[in-house]
């Protein structure tokens, strides 16, 4: 495998950026534009989450506001179609479309415009590499097609890079697709092929090990390909894979990611590339379980970051979760029970509550049903509420798994589902997720252990702390 750095690009990347830095200097990032015949009521911007979301007026007219990094890909979604951005901190970029047929119609005006263009089409051309059923066909027809789909795509993106003023960063990180994707596509083979086929994992015929020597081989120092989503991917692959080993050879042990960050500086020698793993993996965390999970970890990483824009991040998300901390006061939300009811949290103080935020369609969430059913007999003599709260954008798939399974007690809906009032106040980024609060509604954890984990401890001690304030 030949050497990915381009040495010229990354000399034009650094003059292109000093040449650009004055224009940057505001972080803000705005996307508007004018979409008529459109049926949806919102246009949604997404980076691996949502970032903002506006209603369209009458007249198809929208304006999003956000800040955003340099060089970056967002998602615009509206109407069930999806349009691809390349943008940057200061950057204005204005859309006009038809929405009868978007895809056909758009046109972009602003900021990056050219490769914002380029992206759409590269998504409409290369469907056939975005269709899963590329990777049930058999070993020969899919490096066949794959290779095939991948020489056509990267013959368009070389007739566009000789284009005029195209963004020298945006470039690379092409280049950097073009070099780390197909390696991707091949390492996730075998598991596709199998769930795809029925066949069992271990009899696939793939050459893996090659994958993996490929894999073994790639540079862990290319700062300039930290956007380029299979890099990371393929460099998550190797850190997962020692974190491992470390657990496997260390049976003291005991904590993944403490694991884990040993895998990380043991692998990443490039402080850039190294902080980068290290902050996204605390940034996961924080965002999915809170800023209590990975208190030290972030404390240790706040030392040494040397990059801004990594702090300004991470203490945005902390703050987020301190109005959820413990202690705090919640408001008195009001659900909708399977009989059309509306149930308030008020209603049920007194004792504790322990909530379950859950989505029919969510398995994880599913395999928790039969330890949460066997809690509540447990504690059907104390003073605990168990309350089920679903987020599922169908109500109708709710109301039948409920009354289908004969789920007993508080079946509760939230209206709007992720983006209910309760969804967003206590972060909800993925299910299931386990809430508990006081006699007082006041939370105890705002990410509580699952039914199959700890959580009697915390119920324990807690119903204790209730009975001795009632003496």
């Amino acid at each position: 495998m030949s050497n990915p750095i381009n040495f010229p690009l990354i000399l034009m990347i650094i003059l292109y950026g000093c040449s650009q830095k004055e224009a940057h200097q505001d972080p803000t990032i705005i996307v508007s534009g004018k979409i008529v015949n459109l049926e949806s009521e919102e246009v949604t911007l997404f980076q691996h989450a949502e970032i903002a979301s506006v209603k369209i007026d009458d007249e198809g007219n929208f304006k999003l506001k956000f800040e955003g990094d340099d060089g970056s890909r967002y998602s615009l979604s509206s109407g069930g179609t999806q349009l691809e951005l390349y943008l940057s901190s200061g950057d204005s970029i204005y859309l006009t479309a038809d929405g009868k047929d978007i895809l056909s119609t758009f046109e972009f005006q602003g900021d990056h415009e050219k490769e914002s263009k380029y992206l759409v089409e590269k998504a409409q051309n290369d469907k056939g590499l975005s269709d899963i059923k590329l990777l049930q066909n058999s070993k020969e027809e899919y490096f066949k097609i794959k290779d095939s789909l991948f020489t056509l795509s990267e013959a368009n993106f070389k007739a566009f890079k000789m284009k005029e003023d195209i963004d020298p960063e945006f470039i690379i990180r092409e280049e950097g697709y073009y070099y780390f994707e197909p390696l991707w596509y091949d390492l996730q083979y075998p598991t596709y092929y199998s769930l795809l086929t029925g066949t069992p994992k271990d009899s696939v015929d793939f050459p893996i090990d090659e994958v993996m020597a490929k894999i073994a081989s790639i540079p862990l120092d290319q700062k300039q390909f930290l956007k380029v989503g299979s890099y990371t991917l393929l460099i998550e692959t190797r850190i997962s894979n020692l974190t491992i080993e470390i657990l496997k050879s260390d049976k003291t042990l005991t904590s993944e990611d403490k694991a884990r960050t040993l895998a990380i500086d043991s692998l990443l020698k490039d402080k850039s590339v190294n902080d980068y793993f290290v902050y996204t993996s605390i940034k996961s965390n924080m965002e999915n379980r809170g800023p209590v999970y990975v208190k030290e970890a972030y404390e240790m990483f706040m030392k040494k970051n040397e990059t801004p824009r990594y702090e300004k991040s991470l203490k945005k998300i902390m703050n987020k979760w301190e109005r959820i901390g413990t202690g705090k006061d919640v408001p008195d939300f009001t659900f909708t029970d399977r009989e059309g009811h509306q149930v308030k949290l008020s209603d049920l103080k007194g004792g504790l509550v322990y909530i379950d935020i859950w989505a029919t369609w969510c398995g994880p969430c599913i395999a928790e049903h039969p330890y949460w059913d066997k809690l509540k007999l447990e504690y059907a003599d104390k003073k605990v509420a168990f309350l089920t709260v679903s987020i599922d954008e169908n109500k109708e798939a709710w109301e039948k798994m409920v009354n289908t399974k004969k789920m007993e007690g508080y079946q509760l809906y939230a209206k709007n589902a992720r983006k209910s009032d309760f969804s967003q106040y206590f972060m909800v980024n993925s299910i299931p997720r386990f809430i508990l609060l006081d006699e007082n509604s006041k939370i105890i954890d705002p990410h509580a252990e699952r039914p199959s984990g700890m959580i009697r401890e915390s119920l324990g001690k807690h119903l204790t702390n209730i009975d001795s304030r009632s003496l």
